[in-house]
This record gives C-alpha cells, structure tokens and sequence, in this order.
C-alpha cells in the first residue's frame, strides 16, 4: 500500500494533468451516480417517523368489476372493507386503517392567524406503527375515535404557530370552521416520509359516513408485518380474502379484481398509490435505473480507462524491468489496479461529498406531487446504505476503468519495455 501511494505521488508530480483528470472524473461520475441514489433511496431507507419500511405493506384500493356487463369501478377502499381485507391476518404485528391522502385544512388558533395546514386523519394503531415522539399531551384514544370527538394532536411548529408558544395541551382551534381540542403535540417529520407526514392529525371516521358505499372511500390500510414474515404469505393471506368478498359480491353480479396488494414501501412510493385499477410494476423503474447506472459507469470507465493507459505507457520501462526481474503478470495487474482504487476512492469521496452537498442545498432535487420542494435531512441520504453503495460504485468503475490497462501492461514483453521511450 505504502508503495502504491508513493507511485501516485510520483505520477501527480510527473503527470500532473491526467492525474487530475482522472480523479476530477471519478468525483463527477461518482456525484451523478451518488445523485441518481439518493433520489430512489430516500423514499426506501427507513428513517422516523417511518422506522420500520422494510417490514411495512399497503393496502389502498379496490376494484370491482360487473359479472355480466362493462360496469368497472375502482376506488379507495371503505372502512368496512378495509377490515374485511386487512384485520387479522397472521403475520401482522399492527394494521392502522387511516385516509390514504393528506387534506389541505384551514386552521386558526388563539394567534388569529388562518393558515392552510396538511392534515391526516387516523385510528390509534397509527401510532404504534409510526414513530411520533410525544412532546406534550397523549395521543387520542379508541374510544375517542368511536366516539366521533374532534380531538386533535398536532406536530411542534403547527403548536407555535396555532398559538403563539403558550400551552397547547387543552387548547381549542378551528379546522375548517369545526372546533378540534388539541390533547398531544409530537415532533415535526419530514413531507419526504410519504405514508406517515402530517401537521395536523384527527381521528378519522370509522361509523362508514364518509365512505361512498359499503366498498369504496377513503381509507388505507398500513399493515406492519413481523419480524422474518415473508410478504408473500401476507399476501396469499388477503387473496383469500377477496375470493371471500367476491361471494359476497356475487349477489349484486360484481367480482373483484386482484392487484397484487398489500404494496410493499417501495412499491407504494415508485406506483402502488398511483392508480386504483391497475397492477404496479416497478420492472420499468428498475430498467430504468439499470441503464442510468450502466451510463454513468461504462462512459466515465472508458475516459478513465484512457487516462490510465496514457499514465501507464509512460512507466512502461519500470514494468519491465519489474517483470526482468521476476514479477509476476498477477502482480503487475492487482498493483495497478490498487493504485488506480486509491485514486477512485479519493474521487468518490469527495463525490459522495458534493452529493450530499448537492441534496441538502438544492430545493429542485426532491419535488413531491404537490409541487413542494423538500430537502431532506442529513440522516435520510447520509447512512451505510448509501456509504456502502458509494464505495460500490468506485470498486465497479475502478475494475472497469483498469482492467483492461492493466492486463495490457502485464502482457508486454520485458525486453520492449525496457528499451521502450
């Protein structure tokens, strides 16, 4: 290693431009991989509220179609429905049944300043699933949901801004011109934790008033399975549910159409949530992927690649004297490709760098359906997953940028090289 470093230093010193340029490359290719990363994974990489991702599921639509006609309808499911589909399933820790969109609500407090706040209506299990630190207060009870009562808990900046800093456990407001007692006050979250963010949480409605009929209407079911539970035998759990449901139907000459739910969290962010009528597929996301990956690899590969040989035809005397000397082709191959390791790591850190960089300061990277701009915080796209990935990349770029070089210089004949100029 210590030699390795020392040939980079000459090389610095003696080649100073493509050195340069070698390792200003890396960090390009690296930011742009490191860039493309972030983006997809911040939407999968567990991070609080939404701790536990990996072992979450989603169910949000239902479909049905007419046995004997086109009649086709397709919808958010009821909340009867949902319990039909989603409660009890072996396997499953918790299941909070909760309104699959965010409302925009007006809301006023003791501040008298009217506001437009995101607010997200759920039963109690939601905060067992979700992680929401409790500030002040408690969250509200089954009871109070049965019940019907307007209780709310409401995150920190929502509490300082309803009322001015002065204590809210207690406190009423308005929500669109209904009064909401505030019994708990929880942490912020990021808009980036897409199933669980909310400025304002209420009870939602679990006597169907809201739904559309005894199938469909607003709600989603967040399943958190156990620990080592494969999805699939989730899954095959809820089909049986809906060949239940189809004898049911049978009566009004409807069917169901099976679309594959629960989603898991990368399905529900990459299209589970996008249609209620269709199937989701992430192949088209991931070939997608695949080939933005494979560009920003094999281009900067093939300049580098370029560089190095450039680099190496100037050593070619060293080499064979190495080889006159009894070096080995297998060590004249692992030397050069350690040394050029070196100099991708030194470029890929500081992409990985100019990445984060990148993420936490430019408003334009992560843009929700909404149209908001959000930057995430320094925990969501700084973590092993995404250190591991980087130095990921650089080991594949660095085998694809010297392979090629190096095999080259391994395979030379000693004596050419030696007279070579």
């Amino acid at each position: 290693m210590k030699n390795n470093l020392r040939q980079i230093i000459y090389d610095m010193r003696t080649q100073p431009v493509i050195a340069w340029v070698t390792i200003i490359g890396t960090t390009l290719s690296i930011f742009l991989i490191m860039t493309v990363v972030m983006m997809h994974q911040v939407y999968l990489i567990p991070f609080a509220p939404e701790i536990h991702r990996d072992r979450m599921l989603y169910g949000c639509f239902f479909h049905v179609t007419g046995l004997d006609d086109d009649n086709n309808s397709s919808a958010g499911l009821s909340y009867n429905r949902a319990r039909q589909l989603y409660d009890g399933l072996e396997g499953v820790e918790e299941v909070s049944y909760m309104c699959k969109d965010l409302a925009s609500y007006d809301a006023k407090g003791t501040s008298g300043e009217a506001f437009s706040t995101f607010v997200r209506r759920t039963d109690d299990a939601f905060w067992r699933i979700y992680e929401y630190p409790l500030l002040a207060g408690r969250y509200y009870t089954p009871e109070e949901i049965s019940a019907g009562r307007r209780v709310a808990v409401v995150c920190e900046a929502t509490a300082r801004r309803l009322f001015n800093g002065e204590e809210a456990i207690g406190a009423h407001f308005l929500l669109n011109h209904n009064d909401f007692e505030v019994v708990g006050v929880v942490a912020n979250a990021s808009q980036l934790a897409t199933m669980a963010f909310g400025e304002v949480f209420t009870p939602v409605i679990v006597d169907g008033s809201n739904d559309w009929d005894k199938n469909f209407g607003e709600i989603c079911a967040a399943l958190l399975v156990k620990e080592g539970v494969d999805f699939e035998s989730v899954r095959s759990q809820v089909k049986v549910r809906y060949a239940e449901a189809d004898t049911e139907l049978a009566a009004d000459r409807l069917k169901t159409v099976y679309h594959e739910a629960p989603f898991d969290q990368e399905t529900a962010s990459l299209s589970g949530l996008k249609g209620s009528n269709t199937t989701p597929d992430n192949k088209a996301e991931h070939i997608l992927l695949a080939i933005i990956y494979a560009v920003l690899l094999l281009v900067p590969a093939i300049n580098l690649s370029s560089m190095l040989h450039s680099r190496l035809r100037r050593r070619i005397s060293d080499i064979g004297v190495r080889r006159a000397f009894g070096c080995t082709r297998r060590r004249i191959i692992t030397d050069i490709i350690a040394e050029n390791l070196i100099v991708t790591v030194i470029g890929g850190i500081i992409g990985l760098a100019a990445g984060v960089l990148f993420a936490l300061f430019y408003d334009g990277i992560y843009t929700l359906d909404s149209g908001d701009s959000v930057r995430p915080a320094l925990s969501m796209i700084l973590n092993f997953r995404i250190i591991a990935i980087a130095f990921g990349a650089c080991f594949i770029l660095n085998i694809l940028s010297a392979a090629i070089p190096a095999w080259q210089a391994a395979r030379v004949n000693p004596v050419n090289a030696i007279n070579a100029k």
